[in-house]
């Protein structure tokens, strides 16, 4: 299997996913939002992740999320990486497919839960094979209750067609060992609070909730990074930190969404 080289990086905002009050898809307001989004500067875009409520969506539902968001990203010239985790290997074999037809960027996906480690690697094999795209693990034990090594990870890695991982733990160490085992890999931070700082350790972007809200600022803090100044960085960076104490006090999804309906991105998500 042989995957056409891209390169991944930058901010990728992991997309909400609007619908009605009968929990149906609005195509227009999901189009809307990403047109903003990449207006703003932002290099790619996420699809149906935790964000998203992929795993609420049907898959009719989910393979037409995907196929607007490649061509909307064919228009402005970014990354549509496409998450198709599901709860069976099955499902997640007939996304990767599709997202192999819609020729998307990459594809990433949530590791199963309840799994041993060997069935783990099993499911990630599946689904590069069924993709033929570049493949992104997902290291994010607060959803997946799985706790990987540094071992583990980079047996992942070494999966044909895996070619990097998004990284949602607040070990950044663990990114530096990671980037100095495989240098050729791709690393994209999920936890927003740290973006900046896992950029200082070597990741090549991210890939957030709060880059639906706030697209110019992380596109201001990467700019940063990658000028060197990591200062002004860092101080960027605070700006939503001082904004996310009181977000989480008031609760997390919640606030998210509210916010996601004044700008006008629809009035119910999944």
């Amino acid at each position: 299997m042989t995957t056409r080289p891209i390169k991944i990086e930058g901010v990728i905002p992991a997309l909400a996913s609007p619908c009605d009050e009968n929990d149906c898809f609005l195509e227009d307001k999901f189009v809307n939002l990403i047109s903003h989004l990449y207006s703003q500067g932002v290099h790619g875009v996420y699809v149906c992740g935790a964000t998203g409520d992929g795993y609420n969506m049907r898959l009719e539902e989910r393979k037409r999320a995907a196929e607007l968001a490649v061509e909307v990203s064919r228009e402005y010239g970014g990354l549509a990486i496409l998450h198709i985790g599901c709860y069976n290997t099955r499902d997640a074999v007939e996304l990767a497919e599709h997202a192999a037809h819609i020729e998307a960027d990459a594809v990433a996906s949530i590791p199963p839960v309840n799994r041993t480690f060997e069935q783990v690697m099993s499911y990630y094999t599946d689904v590069a094979k069924a993709a033929q795209l570049p493949t992104l693990i997902y290291q994010v034990p607060l959803l997946s209750h799985l706790h990987l090594t540094v071992e583990d990870m980079l047996r992942l890695l070494d999966i044909e067609g895996v070619t990097g991982m998004k990284y949602t733990d607040w070990n950044l160490f663990i990114v530096k060992r990671l980037m100095m085992a495989r240098p050729d890999i791709t690393i994209l931070n999920g936890f927003d609070e740290v973006f900046c700082l896992s950029l200082i350790n070597g990741a090549h972007g991210g890939v957030g909730t709060s880059y639906n809200l706030f697209p110019v600022l992380y596109v201001k803090i990467y700019n940063a990074v990658k000028a060197g100044n990591i200062a002004r960085a860092m101080e960027l960076q605070n700006i939503f930190l001082a904004f996310v104490e009181k977000w989480h006090k008031n609760g997390y999804r919640g606030v998210f969404e509210y916010l996601m309906r004044r700008k006008g991105y629809g009035d119910h998500f999944f």
